[in-house]
């Protein structure tokens, strides 16, 4: 199979392969790239699977997913695009926020590794606002408004979970 077809490239949507801004997030540029995608996800799955079941963490990931292709698509000036990244900020994101809102009673205790989760990628964010981020520094190009896209499409996702299950959200009633 070739993967490099399933690469987001504007004009191949443009001409009607509308699946690329999800499929894209299925593959990488390089193994490092790879690899580093890889880690993420298993640092998140080792760090969200003993408080939360996969159900309930699974939609934080794919709002995540969802906001990094609304974000390609609606960005013009986004040429390609490849890597689970945004995804996974926004696995994070909502995670965390779920950590926050669905299990407060679990015995790991996880309020303060959920708003340790929720600081670090608001500083990161941050830290990429400001140009201090090279994009470059993986070895790999890095498209950061995926970061953001995904983060606020995991907490989108992860604000509807609760909402359907009835669980107040901080600072509402």
């Amino acid at each position: 199979m070739d993967f490099a077809a399933l690469i987001y490239h504007r004009q191949a949507f443009l001409d009607g392969q509308w699946w690329l801004p999800l499929t894209a997030q299925l593959v990488h540029f390089n193994l490092q790239h790879a690899l580093a995608d890889g880690t993420g996800a298993v640092l998140l799955w080792c760090l969200f699977q003993p408080c939360l079941r996969w159900r309930q963490h699974l939609p934080a990931l794919a709002g995540g997913a969802l906001g990094v292709a609304l974000m390609v698509v609606l960005d013009t000036g986004c040429d390609y695009y490849a890597g689970a990244s945004g995804a996974l900020h926004g696995w994070a994101a909502g995670g965390a926020l779920l950590l926050l809102r669905l299990a407060p009673g679990s015995a790991v205790r996880p309020q303060g590794v959920a708003i340790a989760l929720l600081g670090g990628i608001f500083l990161k964010m941050a830290w990429q606002a400001v140009g201090a981020a090279n994009s470059l520094a993986w070895g790999f190009p890095v498209y950061q408004p995926a970061h953001v896209a995904g983060a606020v499409g995991g907490l989108v996702a992860a604000a509807l979970v609760c909402a359907r299950r009835g669980v107040p959200l901080p600072g509402s009633r």
